[in-house]
Parts: C-alpha cells; structure tokens; sequence
C-alpha cells in the first residue's frame, strides 16, 4: 500500500486542472487519500470559470491544454486581482530548462514532471503548502510587531465602562492575520459614548493598511463635531464620507460603518449606517427578535451617502448586536455563502439570559477557526441595565 506524507495541519484544496482524463483521476485519487479536496477542471477555461466561486489553496496545472496553455492560463490568473495570489504549480511532461524557467518566472512555486512518482508529487505539494503556512505565521506575526511598534490598533484593549449599559466585543482575523475589520469607542463625557464598528471591503488581510485612515477620519469627525456639540450621526458620516471620498490615497477603497451614540440620560441609542448588516434587537418583553436597518451607502463610493438617523429607546434587558459579515460568511460547498438568518438563528436561544455575550461566545465565536472562518469576523454586544 502507498503511503503519503503527513499533509498540512488543516484541510487544504487544490484545484487540478488537466485535460487528460486518467492522469487526472490518479492524481485526484492521490491527492484525496493524502487529506486534501479536490477541485477538478479539464480546461483552461473552464477553470477560470471555477475560479469565480472557488478560492483553492492551490493551483496545480498542465502546461500542454488545447485551446489555452498553461502559461496562457497562468497569465490569466496573474491579470485578476482577485486570484492572483493563489500559489500556482505546474504539472507537466516538458522538462525542456527554457520552458521550466519561462514558467517560474511567472511566479509559479514549482514545474513538476508528470513521471515523477505519485507519492514523491504529493510529498513536493505537502513541502510547499507547509512553507506556505510556515510564511503566513511568519508574516502575521511580523505584522502584529509592526503594529506594536507604531502602537496602532484598529480593534480596542477594552470595552469602556458606560453607566446604565453593558458593553462587549469579540473580533477574530481571517486566518490570524490583522484584516479590514476595525472596532473603536469615544467616550465624550459621562453622558455620551460613540460606538463604531466598520469593514474595509475586500484586499483581505492587506485592508489592514487602510484601516488607520478611516479611523482616523471617524475619529476625527466625531471629536470636531463634539466640539461645536453637534450629535447629528448622519451629519457626522457625512463629513466622514465626504472626506474618505475626496481622499485620493483612498480611491476604490470602500467600508462599511456602524455608528451608535449611547446616552445614558434618556437611555437612547442613536444609530446610523453605511452600508452595513443590519442589527439584531432582542427585547426581553416581547421575547422577540427584530431587526435595524440602515439606508446609507459604503463610505467612499459616492460624494453623498445618504445617510439616515434612528433613534432606538432601550427597556432593561434589551440586547443589541452589530457585526460584520464574516459573521454570516459560511463554507457552502467549497465556496462562500453569506447567510444572515443563519446567524440569527444561531445566537437567538442565547438572547436575553443573564450572561448573554458568554453564552454566545462560547457556542458561536468559539467555534469560528481556520476551517469555517471565510472573512474578518467581529461583533459589539449592547445591553440595557
């Protein structure tokens, strides 16, 4: 019986694309046995399709494909941004050295030939998967040092204390790396509190560069506006918006925004949004759970965001929740589904018990890792005392 070595510490799929039938059924029958899934594609074209809802760990591909070749393909690949970094490998009979250097030169990983033996390929994919991961712990753990270095944060140490509410929150990068998702609170004074949880939308973990300057325009337009005590939310992301949009070292960069101003006085929470989920309301008398929804766009995709003010009272013991959509972005047959009621469903038979957040947290986040996580996930839990 052929053994194969250990493959990566979790589930990986590699996407093979390969005209000829039998080589792909053994290479398959290979690569499942070894602990890996297995997209298949016998074209070229076809697996350029494949890839607009697949996000394979890794290409491997032949070179010799009717209609478009490897390194046509390879071009293609390297041309969308939204595939680009996906590790490549080719799987050839070509062992010709000018052709093997043409294909590395386009950043392809390896050029294995197709006579090598099974188990020796398998063993070659399982080294450079580990490396890859190896690069990625490196990687994150060199960002997070960068980032204590320069002592910027774009989630908090620690939920303020603010009268008359309870106030948690949970935020975990996809795959460990610091991403696009950013938490904060401004505490203007014992009466008011802002609370503002945004998304950098797609570029992944690399959104993490783009975060310190929406937060530093969110910051900035709530403190300016606190000063000529004006507590207008759709006012504030208005000039928030205004100001990211006619920023040109932002241009194409777009978040979502959810923005509360807690006042402990009348016991209101005002809230606005730019384009985000809906919020989950839970109030204890009805035992009911509902929904809040804003009408205002991304930050930064038009100059007026059309942005709404809404004003919730909350009773003792009502919940709300606010979060992004790495929340409601599940594994759905090897691609990404995004199901809000799902979540709903998920954390609802924890609303309005004593201890809530660690119920949730225990049941939901807890579970959340590298094998389900699609996205950034992060969620701030209000509660009425």
């Amino acid at each position: 019986m052929i053994s194969f070595p250990d493959p990566p510490t979790t589930v990986k799929k590699i996407l093979l694309v390969e005209d000829n039938l039998l080589f792909r059924r053994v290479v398959e029958s290979a690569l499942v046995k070894a602990g890996y899934t297995c997209v298949l594609s016998e074209s070229a074209s076809e697996a350029l399709e494949l890839l607009h809802s697949e996000t394979p760990d890794l290409i491997l591909s032949d070179y010799d494909m009717p209609e478009m070749n490897g390194f046509d393909f390879r071009q293609e690949v390297l041309l969308n941004p939204n595939i680009s970094d996906i590790p490549f490998v080719f799987l050839t009979s070509f062992t010709d050295n000018k052709l093997v250097l043409e294909g590395l030169n386009m950043s392809a990983l390896d050029f294995i030939n197709k006579e090598t033996p099974i188990p020796v390929i398998i063993s070659k994919l399982n080294n450079i998967i580990k490396t890859l991961e190896n690069e990625h712990v490196r990687s994150v753990r060199e960002l997070k040092v960068a980032a204590e270095a320069l002592n910027v944060k774009s989630i908090p140490t620690h939920a303020p204390s603010v009268s008359g509410y309870r106030i948690f929150y949970w935020h975990r990068g996809y795959r460990g790396y610091p991403g696009g998702d950013f938490i904060d609170f401004v505490q203007v004074d014992s009466r008011y509190c802002f609370a503002f949880l945004g998304d950098i939308m797609g570029k992944k973990w690399k959104a993490w560069f783009f975060t310190f300057g929406f937060l530093s325009y969110i910051r900035a337009a709530i403190r300016f506006c606190v000063l000529d005590q004006d507590f207008n939310l759709a006012t504030i992301v208005q000039k928030i918006n205004k100001l990211i949009y006619l920023d040109e070292s932002l241009q194409n960069i777009l978040s979502s925004l959810s923005l509360l101003l807690l006042d402990t006085h009348t016991g209101r929470v005002h809230y606005t949004g730019a384009g985000d989920l809906p919020l989950i309301s839970y109030s204890p008398k009805t035992g009911r759970t509902s929904t809040v929804q804003s009408a205002g766009l991304l930050l930064g995709l038009l100059e007026d965001g059309f942005y709404d003010n809404q004003e919730l009272t909350m009773q003792h013991g009502d919940q709300l929740a606010i979060f992004t959509d790495g929340m409601i972005d599940i594994p759905s047959n090897g691609a990404k589904k995004s199901d809000y009621p799902f979540f709903v469903e998920k954390i609802t038979p924890y609303l309005g018990k004593p201890d809530s957040f660690e119920l949730i947290r225990k049941h939901v986040l807890d579970l959340i890792d590298d094998n389900n996580q699609m996205d950034d996930a992060s969620i701030i839990f209000i509660e009425k005392q």
